[in-house]
């Protein structure tokens, strides 16, 4: 996930892409095509770092010079930036290295003599030129690579610079040279915009040596916009395990983001103060009025627009595109602006704001809820309790009506704070909390809704109002199961049942016993069934859409478990239509994941397309980020599971590209824990496990996910058998339901036994202790776990699969003779139920046991090793890739086969030769045997040999050896 980090790899993550067209660009230099590339954006995106990433491209093999632009104001030194990238460039006797003049000096036709001299150096070696922040360059340096641009084409040179494009207004200076470049031949443009959400949570990782908390990835990612600099600098100092940022930005960025903003004048420097205690964009008109109410300060010196185009020039703020409101270029910009404004000032200024706002909305029917929300603010900080309670619940009421679920719950925040310093107020606290609960379940904040229904239920009287806490006692169950701080609990469900057992009609009735049962089905309770019956009937007769599709989904759940997997897949599919009507995303996921469930194993294509559409179902309704998210996770894991890493990729930054909320971050990690453990990423790997388990407190209790199976692969994968084993049985040994990935279990537990057992025997200590343990362990459990109540044809394939990867594992542990045969067996019982890391796994303990019995069985060892090297290329899967050629390397196989219809090496075969002659020259080069070019090309050992024999007599070789040899020499 992190992508392509380099050497710094917080300073360039999330820049694969265009890492790719900068090494491009100095590739085609390399070859022999000069070129220019400006590089831009804004200032800290990481423009330096990325070139200096891509001028260490082997593939480049050249000098580098590179020199820095300065921002001098009180004088010019000509020439500065290519002073400082000369001054370590190589000397030969007779290279003519021009010498720069001194300031003051005629420059005596330096352009001409700086390209002649690289010239001669580009004979040697390809040259890059590096220029950093050229909005600084002076006109010499300037003069000098418009030169070197219009220079010859057929050079191996190549010309970058970095640009800061918030700092050349329509003014600049530079505008005029850049406007001319424009129209040479060979230079291009390389935009770099801020990282998202997900790379700046990978930049974060780096930097803070683990994944940052989901509320400080959100706090971050809202002051930087993803600006890689400031990233860097807002977490400086941070303790790993932060959760927010101090409420005081460091010193270093504040002095980062005003560094153009002390260079304006006084005027515009208090007029873009004033700006940003205003919180948001503004008109011109607007402003300019609360400048002239604030009767304390001194007049603006000069007009306003004026000082708003100064400002802009500065690259400060920008006006919109259709000329109405300005504002800041960054964010970060003016919340360091306000913070550094007098707290006097501050209330004075978002007074007059709240004057200005009300005295607008008094012309504008009905006001727009950013408006009210602005009034709100000012109201607030400017100390005026009453106004700032009335404003944030009618902005709140607003901000409800037009969709903005988490502006509503901000308000409501605030008035609820506010209610208890006013004693008039007319709404009851437990109005507020429970308008504060709706705001929270629609914007997806489940820890804040969790609190919410607490405080509801610690002001209720049960004995008077029993249908009304049995109510928030199902949903504080289902809050604590999504926030990780506790499975479902069947002690407060049974509670909530016997309240809303007082009204046995009710619909509260129903929802409780619904979800009683629900829990009573993961713990294998035999009359959860009957439960969830009786919670149906109540629940049609309620009419309840919310109880409905509860008790709908514990019915489905109910039939799956008793293998009646149509009955299932209709009661889900049913349960998601009251869902939608009562708006309940949780029952929506809910009966969606048990629909797919009935349909599918989890670990199928199918079972991936089944939760995307359920995703894209829920982004329909406008449903949370953290609903959403959990069914990316899920889509995820099946991607994971059949091999399709990069679809699996992909659902997770869907996932992750966003608050996911705790159930779809934990979800999510513990998928890419696995993508990362597979493909080489120990440290990544071990990172997103430690995320998951500190997100959730009881995390092997959750059934539901794959704790166990995921610690055991990423304790395996760290070279940590014993670990790895006690991970595995921990999950066997599970009460109830089997947890996910369960057929994972008993194979990893073998696993970790056979890898101690062999360190055991490689040190020369006796075994018997484990493999007593590895034959209480078969005996226990014969065969590998399986989910209940699934039973496709596909997973009955996927069960074998496992059962037989198990048994090779006992087997290699027991140095069964022979075990080769059951290791190829794996790998084909894999590959048939398409779980692409098992199958490639098995190759290479196939291959391992196939050489250890020497040459005899050199043969197939080279087909099975070939195998699991395709393979493991295929899915990156870098360490087992690793052992595979080193297998290969030990036992003298060669390994790189030949793509069929590649040309010899080189694209130079001899002439007069076909296509497939030339196919077969490949093959021939790379000392392939008949039966391997036959089963390549897919003829006969016959027609190959056929096709040699006329090789031979075409280039006049008197054998293979010789053919090769002059294959090879035509390719040269």
């Amino acid at each position: 996930m992190v992508g392509n980090a380099g050497a710094d790899g917080a300073d360039i993550v999330g820049r694969t892409a265009e890492l790719g067209a900068l090494r491009a660009f100095l590739a085609g230099a390399a070859a022999g095509t000069a070129g220019t590339l400006v590089v831009c954006g804004d200032a800290g995106v990481g423009k330096t770092a990325l070139v200096q990433q891509a001028c260490k491209s082997p593939s480049f093999n050249g000098w580098t010079f590179a020199g820095a632009c300065l921002p001098l104001t009180s004088m010019t030194v000509p020439f500065l930036a290519l002073r400082t990238a000369f001054r370590d460039a190589p000397r030969f006797e007779g290279d003519g290295r021009p010498s720069l003049p001194k300031a003051g000096e005629p420059p005596h036709d330096v352009p001409v003599a700086i390209d002649a001299w690289l010239d001669v150096l580009c004979q040697r070696r390809p040259v890059s030129l590096v220029i950093d922040d050229l909005q600084w360059a002076d006109q010499s340096t300037l003069d000098v690579l418009m030169y070197l641009i219009a220079g010859p084409a057929n050079r191996r040179l190549a010309v970058i610079a970095t640009l800061r494009t918030g700092e050349i207004g329509e003014d600049h200076p530079l505008q005029r040279w850049l406007a001319d470049v424009r129209r040479l031949p060979r230079i291009d443009w390389l935009g770099l915009g801020p990282l998202d959400r997900l790379d700046t949570e990978a930049q974060l990782a780096l930097l803070l040596g683990v994944p940052a908390h989901q509320s400080l990835l959100q706090e971050v990612f809202s002051h930087t916009a993803g600006n890689a600099y400031l990233n860097r600098l807002v977490v400086a100092g941070l303790a790993p395990a932060a959760r927010h940022l101090p409420p005081e930005l460091p010193a270093d960025l504040k002095a980062a983001v005003l560094r153009s903003w002390h260079s304006l004048s006084a005027g515009a420097r208090r007029l873009t103060q004033l700006m940003a205690v205003g919180g948001r964009p503004v008109q011109a008109e607007d402003l300019a009025a609360v400048a002239r109410a604030d009767t304390l300060s001194d007049p603006l010196s000069d007009p306003l627009p004026a000082l708003l185009h100064e400002a802009a020039d500065a690259g400060i703020v920008e006006c919109s595109t259709d000329g109405a409101y300005w504002w800041f270029h960054h964010p970060l910009i003016a919340e360091v602006l306000e913070q550094g404004a007098d707290a006097g000032e501050r209330m004075r200024w978002h007074a007059a704001f709240a004057v200005r706002e009300e005295s607008r909305l008094a012309d504008h029917e009905p006001p727009d809820f950013e408006s009210l929300a602005a009034l709100a603010d000012h109201h607030y900080t400017a100390g005026h309790s009453a106004d700032a309670y009335r404003w944030a619940l009618r902005a709140s009421a607003a901000a409800g009506q037009a969709g903005g679920a988490a502006e509503m719950l901000r308000l409501l925040r605030r008035a609820v704070d506010l209610h208890g310093v006013l004693p008039d107020a007319a709404e009851s606290r437990e109005e507020l909390r429970s308008r504060l609960r709706t705001a929270a379940e629609q914007s997806g904040a489940q820890d804040e809704e969790l609190e919410a229904v607490e405080a509801l239920l610690a002001g209720i009287d049960s004995g008077d109002r029993p249908l009304d806490a049995a109510e928030l006692l199902v949903r504080r169950t289902l809050l604590r199961f999504s926030t990780g701080r506790e499975f479902l609990s069947s002690h407060q469900l049974h509670l909530a049942v016997r309240l809303a057992g007082t009204a046995p009609d009710s619909w509260q009735y129903a929802y409780a016993l619904a979800e009683f049962a629900h829990v009573g089905l993961w713990r294998g309770d035999p009359q959860a069934e009957a439960r969830a019956a009786k919670a149906l009937a109540v629940a049609w007769q309620a009419g309840n859409p919310r109880a409905l599709s509860y008790a709908l989904t514990a019915n489905s759940m109910a039939a799956l478990i008793g293998g009646r997997t149509a009955e299932a897949r209709v009661l889900a599919a049913e349960a998601a239509v009251p869902a939608v009507q009562a708006r309940d995303f949780w029952a929506l996921l809910h009966a969606t994941v048990w629909q797919a469930n009935a349909t599918e194993a989890w670990t199928s294509q199918a079972f991936a397309d089944l939760m995307r559409a359920g995703r894209e179902h829920l982004a329909a309704l406008g449903a949370p980020h953290s609903y959403m998210s959990k069914m990316a996770a899920d889509e995820a894991s099946s991607y994971l599971a059949i091999g399709r890493w990069q679809e699996c990729a992909r659902a997770l930054r869907v996932a992750l590209g966003s608050d996911p909320g705790a159930m779809g971050d934990v979800a999510a990690r513990l998928t890419a824990a696995r993508l990362a453990a597979w493909q080489g990423g120990q440290d990544e790997a071990s990172s997103h496990l430690a995320r998951a388990e500190e997100l959730f407190a009881h995390k092997s209790g959750y059934n539901n996910l794959s704790f166990d199976a995921v610690r055991a692969e990423v304790l395996l994968a760290a070279a940590d058998p014993q670990a790895a084993y006690a991970a595995a049985t921990a999950g066997v040994n599970k009460e109830g339901q089997h947890p996910t990935m369960c057929e994972w279990l008993l194979p990893l537990a073998a696993r970790a036994l056979a890898d101690l057992i062999q360190e055991a025997t490689d040190d020369g200590r006796p075994p018997g202790g484990l493999l007593a343990l590895m034959d209480g362990l078969v005996g226990r459990f014969p065969s590998v776990l399986r989910e209940t109540g699934t039973g496709t044809e596909l997973y009955e394939v996927q069960i074998a699969a496992f059962d037989m990867l198990y048994l090779a594992e006992v087997g290699r542990a027991r140095r069964k003779a022979g075990i080769a045969t059951d290791w190829i067996r794996s790998a084909d019982a894999c590959q048939a139920a398409s779980l692409r890391w098992e199958e490639v796994y098995s190759c290479w303990r196939a291959a391992e046991s196939l050489l250890l019995h020497g040459h005899s069985q050199r043969g197939l060892a080279t087909t099975v090793l070939r195998r699991g090297l395709t393979l493991a290329e295929e899915l990156q899967a870098a360490p087992i890739r690793k052992l595979l050629r080193n297998l290969a390397a030990g036992a003298r196989i060669a390994v790189d086969r030949p793509v069929a219809g590649d040309p010899a090496p080189g694209d130079a075969a001899p002439p007069g030769l076909t296509q497939r002659e030339r196919e077969i020259l490949a093959f021939v080069v790379a000392g392939r045997t008949y039966a391997e070019i036959a089963e390549a090309l897919v003829i006969s050992e016959k027609t190959v040999s056929s096709h040699i024999s006329n090789l031979l007599r075409k280039t006049g070789a008197a054998n293979r050896l010789d053919l090769a040899r002059l294959a090879r020499r035509a390719a040269r």
